[in-house]
């Protein structure tokens, strides 16, 4: 071998090595994975979330000026037809008097009315789609929006194990409800736009799974769901749903494991669901620095329901 060609060879090696301790550096300098979707959890982070919109918005009963709180003067029945007044005859006063208990019923009726409306329970009953962020923030951290991803096992080379989270909040879909029972879903999530801790790794993932032929994934619900009696007053779900997950053109059946809770006029739901990854014609990115990455991994969502 030739010195020229020794020098060509070891700079290549020295840079593989820099590549490779630079993404050693850059994925040891970040913070761990975050968790696993958790209803309770998401629940917290959505209350928390309002709250502290709440407190940024100015108070609604603040003073505009002087006198805006004064109410609207009213005509001063002193001085004002009181020689009519007295010389109106009974059957005006009479006509007067019934005029206004008539206005008076009608109030009552259209008040007694109102009041039922707010009163009554709202029910599941109808179709609710999901609720899409504008800005969902970062979904490495601690998201209260609506998102899918995934999260898979590597194993990395002088670093040990790590666990890889990639999201979207690219979602859409809805689901449909009796006042017993979830009776209709379908979930769609675009697959190029998944993001983990790494734009490294990110691009490897979209090749994987050919995203630019394969832009979705598809969930779609086979059998109806039951529900508790009580969800509609905010009992929250804890149970199974069968449907076919499609991915990169593959559709095989699945069980995702569901939890949901009715909060407000919205409906929290976070599932997961382990896939094994050839099954959708899908192999596990490689790269130099990863010895190894599990066939399977985790497939989740936090979602949030409108009506």
């Amino acid at each position: 071998m030739s010195r020229l060609t020794k020098i060509i060879v070891g700079l290549i090696v020295a840079v593989v090595v820099l590549v490779v301790a630079a993404v050693a550096l850059f994925i040891l300098t970040h913070d761990d994975a975050p968790e696993a979707v958790d209803l309770e959890t998401t629940v917290a982070r959505i209350e928390a979330a309002e709250t502290a919109d709440e407190t940024a918005e100015p108070s609604a009963t603040e003073s505009t000026g002087d006198g805006a709180d004064e109410p609207i003067a009213t005509e001063s029945a002193e001085g004002t037809g009181s020689d009519d007044a007295s010389t109106a005859g009974a059957d005006g006063t009479a006509a007067d008097e019934g005029a206004t208990d008539a206005t008076s019923a009608e109030t009552d009726i259209e008040t007694a009315s109102t009041d039922a409306t707010i009163d009554a329970p709202a029910g599941l009953a109808g179709v609710w789609t999901v609720q899409v962020a504008d800005n969902p923030g970062d979904l490495q951290g601690e998201p209260a929006v609506s998102f899918a991803g995934f999260r898979v096992d590597e194993v990395l080379n002088n670093i040990g194990d790590f666990t890889a989270v990639g999201r979207t909040a690219k979602v859409s879909g809805s689901i449909e409800l009796s006042d017993t029972a979830l009776v209709a879903a379908t979930v769609e999530v675009q697959m190029g736009t998944l993001a983990t801790d790494s734009s490294f790794r990110d691009g490897r993932i979209y090749r994987a799974l050919n995203t630019n032929e394969f832009p979705l994934a598809v969930f779609t619900l086979v059998e109806p769901v039951e529900l508790p009696a009580g969800m509609a007053d905010g009992e929250a779900f804890s149970g199974s749903a069968q449907g076919d997950l499609t991915i990169k053109g593959v559709t095989n059946r699945v069980a995702f494991d569901l939890q949901a809770q009715l909060l407000g006029d919205r409906i929290v739901v976070v599932g997961s669901s382990e896939v094994i990854f050839s099954d959708f014609g899908v192999t596990a990115p490689t790269a130099p620095i990863v010895v190894s990455v599990e066939d399977n991994g985790i497939m989740e969502f936090q979602l949030i329901f409108t009506r």
